[in-house]
């Protein structure tokens, strides 16, 4: 996918494109996202509100 691909399934999804990730080099942007995509997004047995909580604190720590 292109960056530009991938920045519109973020806004699909998000709304927006968070800071940090638009700060991520190419051969990275991907991975992460896919990657934030399967821990706070997908159905869990957590829940999608807990997995949403959860990311909120991760972002909060890197902040």
């Amino acid at each position: 996918m292109t960056r530009e691909e991938i920045y519109n399934n973020i806004k699909e999804t998000l709304g927006s494109v968070p800071g940090f990730i638009s700060k991520l080099d190419d051969s990275h942007l991907e991975p992460t996202w896919e990657t934030m995509k399967k821990m706070f997004i997908s159905e869990t047995s957590l829940g999608l509100k807990v997995n949403a909580l959860a990311a909120l604190g991760v972002a909060y720590g890197l902040g």
